[in-house]
């Protein structure tokens, strides 16, 4: 692969921002104290009162998740929270399960197997299966393919924390 050669910056012209950045903050700043001297609003005030808003808006947010989930608990008797609750550790020990099948069924190569060339597996974009895998199971993903016979390999390994 050829390296591309850095151009040379023939442009000498410094824009005008650059050039004259220092006194235009000065400026704007000179700007700023005198419209906070002349205004007659209650800056603070109304500052204030949208913070207080704000954090009113995200308190009620809490409170109404709160209610819902009083509610759904209401519906459902003890038994009922005892099945999905089994269920939900259910489905959590077949994808353990899941990820030590895929681990065993795919280990770490670095040869392909099908011809046995060493250093010819290059490294090729993941499926969106694999991407799901990636995600749902937190294993790495790796997806290779031979450089001689072009047989695709997957390779899954633990995820390093």
């Amino acid at each position: 692969m050829k390296r591309k050669r850095k151009k040379s910056n023939t442009k000498n012209e410094v824009s005008f921002f650059k050039e004259y950045n220092f006194e235009l903050t000065v400026l704007g700043m000179f700007l700023l104290g005198v419209f906070l001297l002349v205004e007659k609003m209650e800056i603070s005030q109304t500052l204030f009162k949208i913070i207080k808003a704000t954090i009113f808006l995200f308190a009620d947010f809490i409170k109404s998740i709160r209610d819902s989930i009083y509610n759904i608990l209401g519906w459902l008797e003890l038994s009922d929270l005892v099945g999905v609750i089994l269920i939900l550790f259910a489905l959590y020990l077949i994808a353990l399960r899941m990820r030590v099948r895929l681990q065993m069924l795919y280990p770490k190569v670095y040869e392909c197997q099908n011809c046995d060339n060493k250093n010819k597996l290059k490294r090729i974009p993941k499926r969106l299966k694999h991407r799901i895998i990636h995600f749902a199971l937190r294993l790495s993903v790796y997806y290779y393919q031979c450089d001689d016979c072009y047989k695709k390999q997957l390779i899954i390994i633990t995820k390093k924390r």
